[in-house]
């Protein structure tokens, strides 16, 4: 088989390609000097931006010759073609293109066409043509943007510092063992099914039972509640929703809430990874990993680089949110108030990520820490005294960098933003630091 017939097999391929999967015609810009059936792919380019789809029925009825438009839809399903494959198929395409004309050239060079400076000038244009730059952009290819996606918290200072969670972009969340990095997440998971958005959960240190029971629990009220004491000590009790309140949030979130089934053996990113797919393409936009270090390999700091890598590319393709949990690296020094190095581990990590946040617990605080913690969380507005916990954004680009404090609600299990400082708050803590001597300025 020759090149030329090589090359209208490979154009046939792409041709099943874009009837199978319309939206190709957004993610790659199919030139027609390229192809033999330029004409046909004009068409095809023409009923698209017409009509915003394309199927046979639509190529056969918008021509003169609907006898031949059906030949060729035959011709085309003849072919074995994967729609993911498309990129591949124009490769193979463009590259038939170039040594059909090299060829060329070489030929009427033989034949005495052209002479030696012409054809090297020739060979010169074709390899300047056959550079990739699809990666140059000029100022008019540019569109400013400014309509950007979000989600929201509903701590109103932390959607302020971080500009809300942008769509496109991963989150790394941080703390140490037992400080709310779970409490937070699963607040911020209750919020996007409160706006009934479809959400992804993985939950490595929780069952698939647990972590349901633990949602739904945050969402109840007291009397929606079923408390169940411990058969050989009354002071332990369990705590559910009575099976009424089960029921009805089983009817509401049946269609928007999927959960990872961390029982299974396969903790693996590559599964991970195909399981977000399937969720994504039943319209799950929002995900949450928490935490990363569960799966397989997550221990080795290079693993670590590639898996944040892989789910940074999955929130920018996807244009979904992508929320990862992160222990923080152990070290001789394990401190409460984290740096991106005690989060991340390298830098490359830290440069994944959009925004990188750190949950601290006051109640446990170490006394070394306190007073640090204390002063910096007054830069922020803040009385320690008056705070459960402190999230605090290490890097954002969104507003700032700073601390919030969190008052927890032991029943709906959920953070709300602490009181600002009162003015005899400020005066008081103010007269407090200058007798210790001590500055309030943070990092």
């Amino acid at each position: 088989m020759n090149t030329e017939q090589i090359q209208s097999n490979v154009e046939y391929q792409i041709f099943s390609c874009l009837i199978i999967k319309n939206s190709l015609f957004d993610e790659i810009n199919l030139d027609e000097k390229y192809f033999k059936y330029k004409k046909i792919l004009k068409y095809f380019k023409k009923l698209y931006a017409e009509y915003g789809y394309l199927d046979e029925n639509l190529i056969t009825t918008n021509t003169s010759n609907p006898d031949k438009a059906v030949d060729f839809i035959i011709k085309c399903t003849e072919y074995e073609a994967s729609a993911k494959n498309i990129f591949g198929y124009y490769k193979k395409l463009k590259n038939d293109y170039y040594i059909n004309k090299i060829n060329e050239l070489h030929n009427n060079l033989k034949q005495g066409n052209i002479d030696y400076k012409n054809y090297c000038e020739e060979i010169y244009m074709l390899s300047c043509d056959d550079n990739d730059n699809s990666n140059l952009l000029m100022a008019n290819d540019i569109k400013i943007n400014i309509n950007v996606e979000r989600e929201y918290t509903n701590i109103q200072e932390l959607d302020y510092l971080l500009k809300g969670i942008e769509y496109g972009k991963l989150s790394l969340w941080s703390g140490i063992t037992n400080h709310g990095k779970t409490t937070l997440m699963i607040q911020f998971a209750k919020e996007c099914l409160k706006q009934h958005k479809k959400i992804f959960y993985f939950s490595g240190e929780q069952t698939s039972s647990e972590f349901k029971n633990y949602l739904y629990v945050g969402m109840c009220t007291k009397i929606q509640l079923e408390f169940i004491q411990d058969k050989h000590n009354s002071k332990i009790y369990d705590t559910k929703p009575r099976d009424e309140v089960i029921r009805y949030f089983d009817n509401i979130y049946q269609n928007k809430l999927f959960i990872y089934d961390n029982e299974s053996n396969n903790n693996t990113i590559s599964n991970m990874i195909k399981t977000m797919e399937y969720a994504w393409k039943q319209g799950v936009r929002i995900f949450f990993i928490d935490n990363f270090m569960q799966l397989d390999n997550s221990e080795k700091l290079e693993e670590q680089t590639r898996i944040v890598e892989l789910f940074k590319r999955f929130a920018r393709d996807k244009n979904c949110i992508v929320n990862l949990v992160a222990h923080p690296r152990k070290t001789q020094f394990m401190k409460c108030r984290l740096t991106i190095f005690d989060i991340a581990g390298t830098q490359n990590i830290a440069n994944k990520s959009a925004n990188i946040c750190s949950i601290i617990r006051t109640d446990i605080l170490p006394s070394s820490e306190y007073e640090e913690i204390e002063k910096v969380l007054f830069k922020s507005g803040y009385n320690i005294e008056k705070c459960d916990g402190i999230v605090e954004v290490i890097k954002t680009k969104g507003n700032n960098c700073k601390m919030v404090g969190l008052v927890y609600d032991l029943d709906t299990k959920t953070y709300k933003e602490a009181p600002k400082l009162t003015e005899n708050e400020k005066l008081y803590l103010e007269n407090k630091f200058d007798k210790k001597g001590g500055k309030t300025y943070g990092r």
